[in-house]
């Protein structure tokens, strides 16, 4: 009798959710603060690498025209959710600064690459830390150790990095590393489609963005090589993928086969696949960023109500977290219309609630074995994100934003330093970690060199 008990109770939490999510959008204000004006235009200009970076908002790095339902996303409905694939899938084979860094006496020898011997050696074991990172997690994707998309992070960022360290010694490598990662994500397409199980949860979706992430490598690829004609062939294919990949986890999500932060990140491909497109073409984008938004304060209720009634969806972070990248995009749209008063606003709660999310994971969780150092890593990264938006519209408050991240950043090379079982995915974990230190050792040098 009390199994029955729990089984109807968990099955009214899951339609409850459902109804939250997919309720009519205009049940919902996108932007509760402040309405967005009707008639506005987003004008995206996002670099490449802004593209491509998946997990922040941050990270936005971040940034679809995606609605929740069928009739705003066109075509989703043809997608088979739970496991299932389309018939015509089978066997189809995929075409397809925190940190000082150490100063030589001399600024002009920066500049001529005339690097002193302790900034060579940090040089050096920034791309081998980078090195390590890709292995690792090469390693521990292909025993299924890592998610896809934390695979992805760590590639984007091993890269990244390794393609800034070159940049800054004039080695001009970009084209070839990209080449290099690409090769990294076309294994892992291969990878997940000989799996070949539509009984797993969440193999197609993962299969569709995999094809999404090797179609936006392309673009980086075309982007650098200065081809229009590759980087629009590689934009339809993100465009078309995007949407497959949001209709597949929109379909798993209402039924509980895919959760929050699968639904957002699909969310926000679509988004950043509207804007790339606008923007390429020239076109003034006045839907992706509101639209986007509307699905974050969709997610935010959700996990506000699972907090309302003591579920673990709910869990104060996870608040903080889902309000902190409301708050970001919201803060982006404000500071694409130049209204600078209500960007400053939103990066700053934004800014706020990531940092308590970090500080939750950090002093709390992390300690009772609650959250990972994954977890503290990718709550930093946007509280970092939310930072450096803030940071250039009032520098007056940079020093102090920047110490804090510093603080926290360093608290977190410590907290990794002290891990001795390094079994499973931890070793890459720990890489991520000295891995960001090091991308901001490369920022401050960069700096140095533009001065």
């Amino acid at each position: 009798m009390s199994d029955r008990i729990h089984f109807c109770i968990s099955c009214s939490l899951l339609l409850f959710m459902v109804g939250l999510v997919i309720a009519p959008s205009n049940a919902i204000s996108p932007l509760p603060e402040q309405p967005l004006p009707s008639q506005s235009s987003v004008e995206t200009r996002q670099s490449v690498q802004n593209f491509l970076d998946e997990e922040s908002a941050q990270t936005a790095l971040v940034s679809i025209n995606a609605g929740l339902s069928a009739k705003q996303n066109g075509d989703m409905g043809h997608y088979i959710p739970l496991n299932v694939v389309p018939e015509n899938m089978a066997g189809k084979r995929v075409q397809q600064s925190p940190v000082t860094a150490p100063r030589p006496e001399n600024q002009n020898q920066l500049k001529k690459q005339s690097f002193s011997r302790d900034v060579r050696q940090k040089l050096e074991q920034t791309v081998t830390t980078a090195n390590q990172l890709i292995s690792q997690t090469e390693d521990t994707f292909s025993r299924g150790l890592l998610p896809l998309s934390d695979y992805h992070l760590a590639l984007n960022l091993a890269y990244n990095t390794k393609i800034t360290a070159a940049d800054v010694q004039n080695q001009g490598r970009a084209k070839l590393l990209l080449n290099e990662k690409k090769a990294l994500i076309q294994k892992a397409v291969e990878q997940l489609q000989a799996f070949n199980q539509p009984a797993a949860q969440g193999w197609y979706g993962d299969l569709v963005h995999a094809r999404l992430i090797l179609a936006q490598t392309d673009y980086e690829i075309a982007g650098v090589s200065h081809n229009q004609d590759q980087q629009e062939t590689a934009l339809g294919q993100i465009t078309r993928l995007s949407d497959e990949y949001f209709s597949v986890r929109n379909e798993e999500f209402s039924v509980g086969e895919a959760g929050l932060a699968e639904y957002r990140r699909a969310s926000r491909a679509v988004n950043i696949a509207r804007q790339e497109q606008n923007h390429f073409r020239g076109v003034k984008d006045e839907t992706s960023l509101m639209n986007y938004a509307e699905d974050l304060h969709q997610i935010e209720s959700a996990v506000e109500w699972f907090s309302t009634n003591g579920a673990g969806l709910g869990r104060a972070d996870l608040v903080d977290l889902s309000k902190a990248n409301l708050n970001y995009v919201q803060g982006k749209y404000y500071q694409s219309q130049n209204r600078e008063t209500e960007s400053q606003k939103f990066f700053n709660d934004s800014l706020q609630q990531a940092k308590s999310a970090w500080e939750l994971r950090m002093d709390q969780y992390y300690p009772r074995g609650t959250a990972n150092l994954h977890d503290l890593t990718t709550s930093w990264i946007l509280w970092n994100a939310s930072g450096s938006e803030l940071s250039e519209l009032k520098p007056s408050q940079s020093a102090a934003i920047r110490q804090a991240l510093t603080a926290g950043l360093d608290r977190m090379v410590n907290t990794a330093d002290q891990i001795t079982d390094r079994r499973g995915r931890m070793a890459g974990d720990i890489s991520l970690v000295h891995c960001l230190k090091n991308s901001e050792f490369l920022i401050e040098l960069k700096n140095s060199q533009n001065k």
